[in-house]
């Protein structure tokens, strides 16, 4: 790997890393909340904020350097299949997010989402995300970009468990009902 791809991977690793770290730690019930944020304008919104972005924009930059185009049929069914799934997965995330209202997809109560794809799984924006990763790391196919993409799948994993607690909270007894009727993920 050359220099700039080495930096680059070093740091969406350290981002993502520091990203999963913070939420475990401040998981616990005596500690402040990192994630949701308590609110829009503190630090551990403009922490997250931060550090997402120091870990997407290197992996996009880091997708683009390690791009290997492999001409003929293997890599047309491999760019087929992983840009059907990147396209449609990002696409449907985007949209479900939307609907879901885009500030109350970051943490400010807004009202509980239960219904269209919420009355599914509690967490459709993750699962969709997912198939959207598994479609980028198909079309680079290249083993430092999937372990960032997998490292972006964990965090979507543990996401709901840091949330769970913050909706209960906000949401009381609709949001225990909810979770009793409907699946964490699928």
């Amino acid at each position: 790997m050359d220099k700039l791809s080495l930096i680059l991977f070093a740091i969406s690793a350290a981002a993502i890393l520091t990203i999963t770290i913070l939420g475990i730690y401040y998981a616990a019930p005596d500690r402040v909340q990192f994630w949701p944020p308590p609110a829009k304008k503190t630090w551990q919104h403009r922490c997250f904020l931060i550090l997402f972005r120091l870990f997407l924009y290197p992996l996009v930059a880091l997708s683009f350097l390690r791009f290997d185009f492999q001409p003929g049929t293997a890599g047309l069914v491999r760019y087929l299949l992983g840009g059907t799934l990147f396209t449609a997965s990002f696409g449907l995330a985007l949209w479900i997010t939307l609907q879901l209202g885009w500030r109350n997809a970051f943490g400010e109560k807004l009202g509980l989402m239960t219904s269209s794809w919420f009355a599914w799984s509690r967490n459709p924006i993750y699962v969709v995300t997912w198939l959207g990763l598994m479609g980028w790391a198909i079309i680079l196919n290249d083993t430092n970009v999937s372990i960032l993409l997998g490292g972006w799948a964990m965090l979507y994993i543990l996401a709901p468990f840091l949330e769970e607690p913050w909706l209960e909270s906000q949401y009381g007894d609709s949001y225990s009902q909810y979770r009793e009727n409907v699946r964490r993920f699928f």
